[in-house]
């Protein structure tokens, strides 16, 4: 009995010295690795590594090894995927105020972006994502305002785009907003979209600079508006099952991780971004910028639809982010 109890008591010792074990995670994007969400994920990981002496460590898988965005989504949901990082669009199917980045026209700069995205609109989707599917909203990252491009004529008046054939997210803000815009609206798969380019089944799309360079639409494309449309943010997400068994401490150490990568993660996603401007430029596209009276006149053409989709949103949720951008105005 004495030897038991010795042995016992000395594995226990042991058992109470040894390191914690390692909580391995894999986190999945679709973008390439060179993309500012995929050298943000390995920084993100690199953090977490190192803010939890190594008691998490994190595998990244770029260019959609895990899956498509919805199909990592359902994963993340379920807890088969730990981490994943994708799009908002995504998520207006269970949580619709996320719309409140679909909405035309809505956000004048990166300014006015953040301050939706860091204050209290930003938590409460996060809340809501949360109570609704068990996700665990981490960090908010960028994607950048959406361009639109076409390969008929320059656009640099609402009145430029009458008739134009242009793909859209098959969405139904995406739908109404083109409509009233004057223009005939394709929903569109994006793995079709370059082939509809190629062969004029579509004159035009509309998506960030990254999108537009890395898919080579400067191939198939030669008009260029700078728009800025719409701002659609990147999101780093976690599964209930993989957070929710961390210690409080190492939570704590992911949301530091997390939030410290957002910063790293927009200031290259936006200055790539001014590049690509350039890079575009020199692969031949003409660039247009509406005039300030020409983008007061969509605004006004689309109105109607951000009042109607304000109402789906929730009045409270964009007069919110509506006070938060006017809190940062001008400064």
């Amino acid at each position: 009995m004495k030897l038991l109890l010795l042995t016992a008591a000395l594995v226990g010792g042991l058992l109470a010295s040894a390191p914690a074990i390692a909580q391995n995670a894999r986190l999945g994007y679709v973008p390439t690795e060179d993309h500012p969400v995929g050298q943000a994920s390995r920084h993100f990981a690199k953090l977490v590594e190192e803010k939890t002496g190594g008691r998490i460590k994190i595998e990244t898988f770029g260019n959609g090894v895990l899956g498509s965005e919805p199909d990592m989504q359902a994963s993340v949901q379920a807890g088969f995927i730990d981490i994943m990082v994708g799009p908002t669009p995504n998520l207006v199917g269970v949580v619709p105020e996320f719309m409140i980045f679909d909405l035309p026209f809505f956000y004048k700069d990166f300014a006015a972006v953040d301050a939706v995205m860091d204050g209290e609109v930003g938590e409460r989707l996060f809340s809501l994502l949360q109570e609704k599917t068990g996700i665990v909203g981490l960090a908010w990252w960028d994607n950048g305002f959406r361009h639109m491009t076409n390969a008929i004529r320059p656009v640099n008046a609402v009145e430029d785009m009458a008739g134009l054939n242009i793909r859209v997210i098959p969405n139904p803000l995406f739908i109404a907003t083109w409509t009233a815009l004057g223009t005939n609206p394709t929903p569109l798969p994006w793995p079709e979209l370059y082939a509809a380019l190629e062969n004029r089944a579509v004159d035009g799309q509309e998506t960030p600079y990254a999108l537009i360079y890395t898919a080579r639409f400067y191939e198939v494309q030669s008009h260029l508006a700078k728009t800025g449309h719409v701002y659609t943010p990147f999101v780093l997400l976690a599964s209930q099952k993989w957070f929710g068994s961390l210690s409080e401490e190492d939570k704590a150490l992911v949301l530091e991780a997390a939030k410290e990568s957002a910063a790293f993660q927009r200031e290259i996603s936006r200055k790539s971004a001014e590049d690509l401007e350039q890079e575009l430029i020199a692969k031949g596209f003409k660039i247009t910028q509406p005039t300030p009276e020409a983008m007061d006149a969509m605004r006004e053409r689309v109105a109607p639809v951000v009042a109607e989709y304000s109402e789906k949103i929730g009045v409270d949720v964009v007069e919110k982010a509506r006070a938060a951008m006017a809190a940062v105005a001008g400064q």
